[in-house]
């Protein structure tokens, strides 16, 4: 029950769906400790920043975000200001000097204690709540849905145990440690029973899920735990490191009916030089046989992917082998970054580094080739049918934004779905059934069905 005399709690998140779950869950705690929650930090009294450190400009937005709360607070619209998540895990109590108009900072594992913290903060006192080792998410967290009704996110690892040269995950995140399949089935169970449509399975690295358990899991086998459970919606795996594919993880995604035929694979490179300098096995030709794999068990899978262009060392033959791969491969989404060197990973001192405009003319020249698949992807399924979730409509037009299987919410494409003047509409947040009438370099148009 809400306390009218305790402060109003905001809580903006920034970055990726795991960060989100981490403010779920403490708003959820707030909330059961009556504390009253509102949506901006305008009405607020106190306001919580849940910030991404993972690359330069996401430090940069969070910094940002965190002198407006302060300015905020300077005029008098906010009591106090909290900051959590991976940027006072990253850069400890550093920031807290640097930054000392924020009153409380809260690293990762430390979630548990937000409604201590922001007793602290509300009572006009700083804090600083160190990280808990051996912290993991579990069923029995309250959350506060915050993501769109029809969808939400099941985290079932933290942590990372890989060491890629560019990337600060593991030296934020620590080590992998994963849920139970217990734990998983019972917010499995409870999601479904909530009337989700959509349930996304993430984690740092979701192939590698169970590795760390003893008796030793696999997500194969935890996809088995889940199939039974009726659910007349959609499962998606996100996240999926490459090289914890396998073909019965492949059959046991073909075999539950709610999983998606969608494979997330952040493949990073193709040319094996630069892969191993990124300290990632595989190969093009290891690659290609996934790819073909995965399409004869799922002939309908589509394929998102991520690539860097420019890492260090990366030659001319590099990309060119990069550019051969994703001609032959044809992805139905990419996702390319130009290289940037972030402080304390081994690749930001590397030796021949490439320029900023030959890794974004290398970024260019990527996806443009990937524009053309793309198109050619998209004008095969005109004529086609599809299911899709309905998530909003255009202002002032018969049309309504949608996703397809093949669509992961904001990082994929949409479905524009039209209807009839005075036809039938479709419901926010439901599925409904269309025919693709067009295409687009990466949307799809469609129209409603029985319209």
């Amino acid at each position: 029950m809400r306390d009218a005399d305790k402060p109003r709690i905001a809580l903006i998140s920034l970055g990726c769906p795991k960060n989100l779950v981490d403010s779920e869950v403490m708003l959820g705690l707030l909330d059961q400790a009556g504390y009253p929650i509102v949506e901006t930090a305008h009405e607020a009294d106190v306001a919580i920043l849940n910030t991404c450190a993972f690359i330069e400009p996401a430090q940069e937005e969070a910094i940002e975000a965190l002198l407006d709360l302060a300015e905020m607070k300077a005029a008098g619209d906010l009591q106090a200001v909290v900051c959590t998540g991976c940027l006072p895990q990253r850069h400890g109590r550093e920031l807290a000097d640097e930054l000392p108009e924020i009153d409380v900072f809260v690293q990762i594992g430390a979630e548990p204690r937000i409604v201590e913290a922001v007793e602290v903060a509300a009572g006009g006192q700083q804090g600083f709540f160190e990280a808990a080792t051996g912290y993991a998410l579990t069923s029995d967290l309250p959350r506060w849905r915050s993501a769109p009704e029809w969808l939400s996110y099941l985290r079932i690892a933290e942590g990372c145990d890989h060491h890629c040269t560019f990337c600060t995950i593991p030296a934020i995140r620590g080590a992998q440690l994963s849920r139970t399949p217990e734990d998983v089935l019972r917010e499995y169970e409870r999601m479904v029973a909530y009337g989700l449509r959509e349930i996304i399975i993430i984690a740092q690295d979701t192939t590698g899920y169970g590795r760390d358990l003893s008796p030793r899991h696999t997500l194969a086998e935890l996809l088995g735990v889940l199939r039974p459970v009726q659910f007349d919606g959609w499962v998606r795996l996100m996240y999926t490191y490459p090289a914890g594919i396998s073909e019965s993880l492949l059959q046991a995604m073909a075999d539950f009916p709610a999983i998606v035929h969608y494979l997330d694979l952040p493949l990073q490179h193709a040319s094996q030089r630069n892969l191993r300098a990124m300290g990632r096995p595989g190969n093009a030709g290891e690659y290609l046989r996934l790819l073909d794999t995965a399409r004869r068990i799922m002939p309908d899978v589509a394929f998102r992917t991520t690539f860097i262009v420019g890492f260090p060392g990366e030659t001319d033959e590099d990309f060119g082998r990069l550019l051969d791969f994703a001609a032959e491969a044809r992805f139905d989404r990419i996702s390319a970054f130009a290289f940037s060197p972030e402080q304390g990973t081994p690749a930001a001192d590397m030796p021949d580094q490439v320029s900023v405009r030959e890794a974004l003319d290398r970024l260019s020249e990527l996806m443009r080739c990937q524009e053309t698949i793309s198109l050619e992807k998209n004008s095969a399924l005109v004529g086609t049918q599809m299911r899709v979730i309905v998530e909003r409509k255009a202002p002032g037009h018969d049309v309504w934004f949608a996703r397809s299987y093949r669509d992961a919410p904001e990082i994929d494409c949409e479905v524009k779905v039209r209807t009839a003047p005075g036809g039938h509409e479709p419901r926010i947040g439901a599925f409904a059934e269309v025919e693709i009438t067009g295409a687009e370099v990466y949307d799809l148009n469609a129209r409603l069905m029985n319209d």
